[in-house]
């Protein structure tokens, strides 16, 4: 078979895949290199699930107190509990996130903060001796740390004791 002669639209066309190759592979450095949200997104996720995971083995050491009118046991062990929940909220929150991510965060990390404080709450109420207010507060802090969970969930973030 002879090769066909190469019209002069061929260097046209050439020129053309080459521009388009360029334009792609340029667009796929992008994407791995920060410049596209995906990674970047992908990246977040798992620094913070990691800082949650770290915290939540932590956490699952210390257990939950067994009576709510145990006021030396719910104060021992929510005395432990909230440094370190203050703590991972800290860490995760310093985690710079991709701009996509940014008002479920905010979302996220206010529903954290109030869920912190209903824990506050309890540990104050159980100084105080007061059951009902060691009850209020451990139900508010559980539908609080519910949603949260749930939210961070929703958005990938992973955050097991294994």
């Amino acid at each position: 078979m002879r090769p066909r002669p190469v019209s002069r639209r061929s260097p046209g066309l050439a020129a053309l895949a080459v521009a388009a190759a360029a334009a792609i592979a340029f667009g796929i450095l992008l994407a791995t290199r920060g410049g596209g949200d995906a990674p970047r997104r992908s990246a977040y996720l798992a620094q913070v699930s990691s800082v949650c995971r770290v915290y939540a083995r932590r956490l699952s050491r210390i257990g939950a107190p067994s009576d709510v009118t145990a006021y030396g046991d719910v104060v021992a062990i929510v005395g432990r509990v909230v440094p370190l929940l203050r703590e991972q909220a800290a860490r995760m929150e310093a985690v710079d996130p991709p701009p996509s991510l940014r008002a479920d965060l905010d979302r996220l990390f206010a529903l954290d903060r109030r869920s912190i404080a209903a824990l506050e709450t309890t540990l104050a109420a159980a100084r105080r001796r007061d059951a009902g207010g060691v009850g209020k507060g451990i139900v508010n802090f559980s539908r609080l740390s519910g949603e949260v969970h749930s939210l961070a969930t929703s958005l990938g973030i992973r955050c097991t004791a294994n």
